[in-house]
């Protein structure tokens, strides 16, 4: 079942993180499909949140997703090798995510 945006517009972000435990992420790039079990998920909180990217309000090219509509993919490079996907919630221009 595909979740709706209003699963991703909640407040608050560890529900969310916790509610998408177990759920499966279903990618389709034309005719290759690819799908995964969440089993792991980290929740960032935004402004007041020292690990985010977007703490004390920052917001820049790189973090600029974070602030977009909930169910927005927030896809970074972690050290130069790492695509880290993450998953926005919230409304635009509070700049919650979970990482998966």
């Amino acid at each position: 079942m595909k979740l709706e945006r209003s699963f991703y517009l909640r407040e608050d972000v560890l529900t969310i993180a916790r509610d998408l435990l177990g759920k499966v992420i279903v990618t389709r790039n034309g005719q290759d499909h690819t799908a995964g079990i969440i089993t792991e998920t980290e929740a960032y909180a935004g402004v007041a949140d020292r690990a985010s990217h977007a703490f004390g309000g920052r917001r820049t090219l790189r973090n600029e997703q974070m602030y977009a509509v909930g169910g927005t993919a927030y896809v970074y490079l972690c050290y130069g090798i790492h695509n880290l996907f993450n998953i926005v919630t919230n409304v635009k221009d509070v700049p919650h995510a979970v990482l998966i």
